[in-house]
């Protein structure tokens, strides 16, 4: 539960709000999205993916006007991984 509520907080909180602030709320979910997927350490081919994802969050930032919907999706997302990884690797 940690990193959903860090990154939201740091993303989508104060990124997303500071770029909302001088762009359309779709140029900054794809600019909050491509900085949320470079800062992920798992490589170059997982930016697209990670990127869409990060976009995906902002945009239920903007649509919902609260972080809960993001921290909601980030953390069911992390769980879900987590539990196929769990799954695939027993």
């Amino acid at each position: 539960l940690w990193a959903p509520i860090v990154e939201e907080t740091i993303f989508r909180g104060a990124l997303f709000h500071h770029l909302r602030r001088g762009v359309t709320a779709v140029l900054a979910a794809l600019l909050v999205g491509l900085v949320f997927a470079v800062i992920h350490p798992q490589g170059i081919a997982l930016v697209p993916p990670l990127k869409t994802l990060g976009a995906v969050f902002a945009m239920i930032r903007e649509r919902r006007g609260s972080l809960i919907g993001p921290v909601a999706a980030h953390a069911i997302h992390n769980g879900f991984l987590m539990t196929m990884l769990a799954v695939l690797l027993s």
